[in-house]
Formats: structure tokens, sequence, C-alpha cells
């Protein structure tokens, strides 16, 4: 039988800050410019880990509490792809001054409401910090990236512009090379054999349908190999007989045609074949617009300058779809990104779709680097701080920002003590980065304006915003748990 021990109250509290430090300091180390990265064993291999998000993963171990704070720390770098390290440091900070105000006779809960209570003052502070991104210089500096990796991540944000996407991509060979489309661009899988790359003024049949016969179209497929005409055929599936007939006709060479299906599955594909439809002016056949392939006329297809395709990345150069429903279906993405703001992977989704329909897309390819082993990983994390400042401004770095708002969250404290103890464990959370950056670059405290020769550096207010959030909230989640019950 497996003995067990149990712990509560102020035990429990030193148990999670014994168990939590070496993570902490850890990943703290592993902030800012002069950072270090921690080393591990790897089977008979040493390896290094230098993201926050990387450290926490290899220095927790397996007990409830470790589990808690590693699982909480990967999920919030999934969403936000950025701010791991700082995150733990806050998060520290946090249940310091938490497990302080609670040995003092604040009970757990009512810090918890109190804490709530002041989310509004906060938005009136960190709106008071925000500055609009138009100069992207500060944040690719805070970023720390190498000047060659900056300026080619540079070039790609201006060549996409503000409304544009840039996408991170790897490739073989070294180096970093920059892809610039022109026209909409979709990943999508050609279905037949021996696939044209390249056509010259193409005419579109989408479908969110998967097409099995061809038999009410043949007269329109006649129609374009006796003309001479090329054919883009891109639906949810296209198989069977209908397939057949495609492949047959191509391979004959009487009909230059491609087949396209999504790469995306599902409502996505789904989204991607809608577009299609409205950057190209085509009638989408599907069952939500009552538009069917045995009612579809030549009229009701669309077109575009060319089509070209590169592996499973096509492009449409000078699609024929009407601004006023380009425009339209923007606004609708638009609204989508809004509201997926604190869903990564569905907010990314939604603006490649609107960077690939208003034609602002550019690829970035980065190779492998012996000398910079995370390089693929760090241009991510600065897309993500970029992509976060577009979307909310960005503040000044260095965590200069975010000890102003903790000197006006402490001007409004009043007798309160729960109120105090509040404003105390967001305070300590909002100062722990600066902390941690001026120690890692060799100072001490009495230093205060050891940043001052600093060139300008910023951070995305809404990335702070929400790193402030997880880290109190996972902190006070730990310090309201009133008893644990260990395997020995």
């Amino acid at each position: 039988m497996t003995a067990t021990r149990t712990l509560a109250q102020e035990a429990l509290r030193l148990d999670v800050a014994r168990r939590l430090a070496p993570a902490v300091r850890a990943a703290s180390a592993s902030m800012g410019p002069n950072g270090r990265a921690t080393l591990y064993a790897s089977g008979s291999r040493v390896r290094h880990a230098s993201t926050g998000v990387d450290v926490i993963r290899r220095v927790t171990g397996d007990s409830v509490i470790e589990k808690l704070f590693r699982e909480g720390v990967v999920s919030a770098d999934q969403d936000i792809r950025d701010g791991s390290a700082r995150l733990a440091v806050m998060f520290g900070a946090a249940l310091e001054a938490a497990q302080a105000a609670i040995a003092a006779g604040v009970y757990p809960t009512a810090l918890v409401r109190a804490v709530d209570r002041l989310a509004p003052e906060l938005d009136i502070q960190f709106a008071a910090e925000t500055l609009v991104a138009d100069d992207l210089r500060p944040l690719l500096r805070a970023a720390d990236l190498q000047e060659d990796v900056s300026a080619a991540l540079a070039r790609a944000l201006e060549r996409a512009g503000p409304e544009g996407h840039v996408e991170l991509s790897e490739r073989p060979e070294p180096g970093v090379e920059l892809q610039e489309a022109s026209g909409f661009t979709a990943e999508m899988e050609a279905v037949l054999t021996g696939s044209l790359d390249h056509m010259d003024r193409v005419y579109l049949i989408v479908a969110n349908d998967i097409i099995s016969d061809f038999d009410t179209l043949v007269p329109v497929i006649e129609g374009f190999a006796k003309s001479d005409k090329s054919l883009v055929i891109a639906a949810r599936g296209i198989e069977g007989a209908a397939r057949q007939l495609l492949e047959r006709n191509r391979t004959a060479g009487v009909l230059r045609v491609a087949a396209l299906v999504p790469c995306d599955k599902g409502p996505r594909a789904a989204q991607i074949l809608a577009d299609l439809a409205v950057a190209t002016g085509a009638t989408l056949v599907s069952e939500e617009t009552g538009q069917s392939l045995a009612g579809l006329s030549p009229g009701q297809l669309g077109s575009a300058g060319g089509y070209r395709r590169r592996g499973n990345r096509i492009t449409l150069t000078d699609p024929g779809g009407e601004p006023e429903a380009i425009a339209l279906r923007l606004g609708e993405i638009e609204g989508e990104i809004e509201r997926h703001r604190y869903l990564a992977l569905d907010r990314e989704h939604a603006q490649r779709r609107h960077a690939r329909l208003s034609g602002r897309w550019v690829e970035l390819m980065v190779g492998p680097d012996r000398t910079r082993p995370d390089l693929h990983e760090q241009m991510t994390r600065a897309l993500a701080s970029v992509r976060s400042a577009r979307a909310g401004g960005w503040m000044s770095g260095a965590g200069q920002g975010l000890c102003r708002i903790a000197e006006h969250l402490e001007a409004g404290q009043g007798a309160d003590q729960t109120d105090r103890a509040a404003r105390r464990v967001l305070c300590q959370a909002l100062r722990a980065p600066l902390k941690v950056l001026r120690r890692n670059a060799g100072f001490d405290d009495s230093h205060v304006n050891w940043a001052s020769g600093l060139p300008e550096l910023a951070d995305p207010v809404r990335l702070s915003r929400s790193l402030l959030d997880t880290a109190v909230s996972l902190a006070l989640q730990v310090v309201t748990l009133e008893i644990a019950i260990l395997r020995n």
C-alpha cells in the first residue's frame, strides 16, 4: 500500500514555493539579450533550452503543482506564441505576494475577488500606456534578433503592409529567402496526375461540394476544349466519373485543366472555397447559395489572369472578383479575427485568409543555421509580437511601461487591507520583468536608470496584458488550494 501525507495551509504554501522556485529561476535566467540557456540531458546527449516554455518543460517535475504550472505556461505559449519567460517571472512574483497576503490574514477567495475588481482600473492604465505601432523597429529590437534576420523580417513586414500577412516556413538550404505572392493564394492539392503548374487566362468552377459526375457540365467542358481555354476546378472533392473524365481529356491533350481540393478540411475548406469564389468572381456551388452544378452557366465562372502552382501553393494573378464583394468578404474576415483574438490558431487562420484575399501575402523561408539552432522559433516569437502590436498597439519595453502602470495602481490604493494586498499582487507581477532584465544585464536594484542607454524597445500591449492576466490567474489558482494529499 502506498504511503500518503497530507499538507494544508501554511505547509502546503511552503511546499508549493519550494517545488516551483527552481523552474521560475531557470525561466527568468533566459530573459533578455543576456539571458542564459538551461542544459539538460536527453539520452546520452546534452541539449539546451533557451525559451521560457522549453525551460519549464525540462525543469518541472511530476507533482500536481508542477504539472499545473507547466500546463498553464504551455497552454499560454500555444495561444500567444511569445513571452513564456515573462509569464513565469510574473507568476513567481504574483505567487510570492499572494502567499504573503494570505499569511498576513487575507482570505484567499477575498483576494481573488479583489484582484478581479481591479480589472477596469488596469484597462485604463494599459490604455494610457498604449501607442500606435507604426514603427516596427522597437518591437524587432526587443525580439533580440541578429541584424541580418531582423532586416529580413523587416523587409517582409514592409512588403506585406499592415493588412498583410508574413508566413514563416522552413527550407532545407541555409539562409533566409523572401517569396512574395501577387494575387490570391491558397493551399490546395492537385488531384490529377501530371497537373499543369502554369496557365494563362484561366476560368474557374468553385464548388463547396464533392463532385463525382460532370454529365450536366459536359457542354461547358467541351466548349473549353474547343476554344483552347484553360479551366481550374476547385471543390471539396473530385472523384469517380468526374475525375476520370478530366483525366482522360487532360491526358489526351484536348483540355487544359487543373483540378484542386483544399489542403484544409471541414469548415476551413469551405471558408477557403468561399474566399476563392469571391476573389475570382465565381458563383459558389453549394447548398448554402442554392447554386447547383446543373444550373451553372459559363457566365457564372470565375476568372484570373494566370494560374501558378508550386507544391500545394496555388496563386491566381489578377483575379476577376468584384471589388465591392471582396471588400465585404474582407470585412467579414476582420470580424472573425476580432472574435478569435484570444484563440491563436483560429485567429492566425483568419489572418492568413484576409492576407490572401487582399493579395498581401509574403512567405519568409528560413533554412537551418548551426550557430542559431533556435532561429525559426525566435522569428516566430518576433512575428507574434508584431501581429499583437498591430492589433492592439505597443508600450515602452524592457518592463518600463509595466512599471509605470504599477505606480498608478499603487497611487490608487486605500486603507482596505484586501484591496492593498490585491494591488501588491498585481504590482509585483508588473515589476518582475524589469527586475529580472536588470539583474540579467548585471545590475542590482540600486541602478534605477539601468536602461537609459538602451535604444528604444517596445512590447505589444495586448500580449503584455495577456501575460499579466494569465500569470496572476495561475498564481491565485495555486494559493487557493487548501489541502493536498501526496503519495510518498
